[in-house]
């Protein structure tokens, strides 16, 4: 049986301090945004309390669905760095950008490069799997002279293929929509189909929610009907993600029925009068016979100053 967390959308804080010429662009707005009320709202004080919860747990692998950091600050890549090494090591721990993470263009600085470790597949020996995926993105990972990541990538653990796919890209000022882009897309359907012929339960990792937000297209996938068609016709047993800060349970079509899509509150949220407090989520995914059970168990905090308890449980698959 393997046991995986999920959380996303840390919005880590707090905000280091800004030097003038970092405020250009969309970073002004930012920054403002947050001193307005982003700061109250997303306290480390809660994104600690719920990690502590989360380790207690000892889950087998975590997975962390983007928007690590706020505007796109070069020190704040080096914070969320720091914060992944406290959450755990790097073949523990799994990540894919948000929109928040590629901010704006960088041209000195690796920007969510640092993040590689996170971010690079493996096999079941811990080397890299034949056609793990090769995009390479420059969202955020900056400039020449930087190595580029490259999605998607997977990583077996057991019985599970983790896929992590990046609908990270920068974009103008109150815009945080994602896209995949058609070279992404076309490996991540024929990673889901060698996965799939593998047997092996596959867990498609990605910030923005998979299907389109009607009347919302500034915060959309842009791709997203696309992609729907890919899990349509390859499959995929769970999605995860982040973006919306709320619990969200809908579904899929694939091959033979529907499949599970999981979107998780902002792990870092105290207090908001309209969303929900910071919540991961913990699966247990076990193999029976030719098929798999999972079981979803949501830990979220209870007040502003916790504590953290069981809020839901449910059999996604039986």
């Amino acid at each position: 049986m393997l046991r995986l967390a999920h959380l996303s959308d840390i919005h880590l804080s707090p905000m280091p301090k800004v030097r003038r010429r970092e405020l250009i662009n969309k970073r002004l707005i930012g920054y403002v945004n947050w001193h307005r009320g982003r700061k109250d709202q997303h306290q480390r004080s809660a994104l600690e309390l719920l990690t502590a919860d989360l380790k207690g747990q000892h889950p087998d692998h975590t997975a962390v669905t983007g928007d690590l950091i706020n505007i796109g600050l070069p020190l704040e890549y080096e914070m969320a760095l720091d914060w992944l090494k406290q959450l755990g090591p790097p073949d523990q721990v799994s990540v894919v950008p948000g929109n928040h993470d590629a901010y704006v263009r960088l041209r000195h600085h690796p920007g969510v490069a640092l993040w590689a470790p996170y971010m690079q597949g493996n096999g079941t020996q811990g080397h890299a799997m034949p056609g793990n995926g090769a995009e390479k993105t420059r969202s955020a990972a900056g400039s020449a002279g930087f190595a580029p990541l490259r999605f998607p990538y997977v990583r077996v653990v057991g019985d599970v293929a983790l896929i992590g796919v990046s609908s990270a890209i920068p974009t103008a000022p109150f815009i945080a929509a994602g896209r995949l882009g058609g070279k992404q897309r076309l490996k991540l359907a024929r990673l889901l189909r060698d996965h799939g012929e593998a047997g092996r339960f596959r867990v498609l990792m990605i910030h923005h929610p998979p299907k389109p937000l009607r009347g919302n297209w500034h915060r959309g996938l842009r791709d997203a009907g696309k992609l729907l068609k890919i899990l349509e016709d390859v499959g995929v047993e769970l999605v995860l993600h982040g973006h919306n800060h709320r619990h969200e349970l809908t579904t899929v079509a694939v091959p033979g029925g529907e499949a599970p899509v999981v979107g998780v509150p902002s792990a870092s949220i105290a207090r908001h009068r309209k969303q929900p407090l910071a919540r991961y989520n913990l699966y247990e995914i076990e193999r029976h016979g030719s098929g798999f059970t999972c079981t979803m168990t949501g830990r979220a905090m209870i007040g502003a100053s916790g504590p953290v308890r069981e809020v839901a449980r449910r059999v996604l698959y039986s």
